[in-house]
């Protein structure tokens, strides 16, 4: 199991240069998760004049090395206006200086800062744990803080190039509208336990489900999905009901890993995925089955967590998370 982060407001300024305008807005984010030693840091900076500066160091796809990368752009005249008719709404100014976790994270933690300068005063707003997909079932966070994080995000798309979101995969455009996963429920994949269904293949995935599919494939198979995080290289998209959650490329739309679950905790908007490994590895599987199984792990960890223990093998190409010696989790990370 890769390390536990401690879930504490983390502040790692990256060097931006000077501008001589009021700076009008600044939005600092560190992402922990959810693959082992995998990081990103981001500091975004928006002036009075339009100019913007994002910054963001990953070690996502350097090879556990970090990167750093620098954008400048400035933004519209109507941008501007848009962005400053949010942050003087009432519901931005009314935002808590404090927001508390709203979930217990086992491998994701996503700590926010955002410090927006009036001319009256500066507004502090401080997000510990960060989660808004927990508003797809219902209003956890104030829409004003997920209106504020969707705009803060629509800029950094804008600021380096990166790809739109399609419908597929905005988030934002779900929490904000308020629409809920529906197709989910006529997924054309029956879940039943026998020869018809596709494994789990480590270095592959399930089925059409694998790394490499294209979005379209994924859909046609699982259903559209829960969108549930939208990052600088990746997004994610839930599948609760099948107990599936997928990882896509921001830049190509196909698959860059999948995680399956059996009650991990915290994990509870899924249910059990029904399958198992082409090794014969299910939920009953132990520890040494596991091994036996797939032999000398590449990485072993474990720990305690909440007075709760853990353990996660690692292989090439796919790793076990067991929780109080029960199998929880398969991922196949991908690359």
């Amino acid at each position: 199991m890769r390390p536990i982060y401690l879930p504490v407001i983390l502040f790692v300024a990256l060097t931006f240069p000077q501008n001589d305008k009021r700076q009008l807005l600044s939005s600092h984010d560190r992402i922990d998760g959810p693959l082992a030693d995998e990081h990103q840091v981001s500091d975004l900076q928006v002036f009075e004049d339009g100019k913007v500066i994002y910054a963001e160091e990953s070690t996502e796809s350097a090879g556990g090395k970090p990167e750093h990368t620098t954008y400048r752009a400035t933004l519209s005249p109507d941008e501007m206006r848009r962005l400053a008719e949010l942050l003087d709404s009432q519901d931005v100014r009314s935002l808590p200086t404090e927001i508390s976790s709203k979930t217990r994270p086992i491998d994701f933690f996503w700590q926010k800062s955002v410090e927006i300068n009036r001319h009256d005063k500066t507004q502090k707003v401080q997000i510990e744990n960060f989660y808004p997909f927990l508003n797809l079932n219902g209003l956890v966070y104030p829409k004003a803080l997920i209106e504020l994080e969707c705009r803060l995000q629509d800029i950094e798309t804008e600021v380096t190039k990166g790809p739109q979101p399609n419908d597929e995969s905005n988030w934002c455009k779900e929490l904000l509208e308020g629409r809920s996963e529906t197709s989910v429920q006529s997924a054309q994949t029956a879940c039943r336990e026998d020869e018809s269904q596709p494994k789990i293949v480590a270095g592959e995935g399930w089925g059409p489900v694998h790394i490499g599919a294209a979005l379209k494939d994924v859909v046609a198979f699982l259903g559209d999905g829960q969108p549930a995080g939208r990052y600088p290289t990746k997004y994610f998209k839930d599948y609760p009901r099948k107990g599936v959650q997928v990882s896509f490329e921001n830049a190509s739309n196909t698959v860059r890993a999948i995680y399956f679950y059996n009650g991990q905790r915290d994990s509870g908007r899924f249910e059990v995925f029904c399958g198992h490994t082409d090794n014969g590895i299910n939920w009953q599987s132990s520890v040494p089955d596991v091994k036996r199984a797939y032999g000398h792990p590449t990485a072993e960890l474990s720990g305690a967590n909440s007075g709760n223990t853990w353990q996660r093998l690692v292989f090439e190409g796919i790793d076990f998370r067991f929780e109080n010696g029960k199998l929880v989790r398969i991922g196949i990370p991908g690359d």
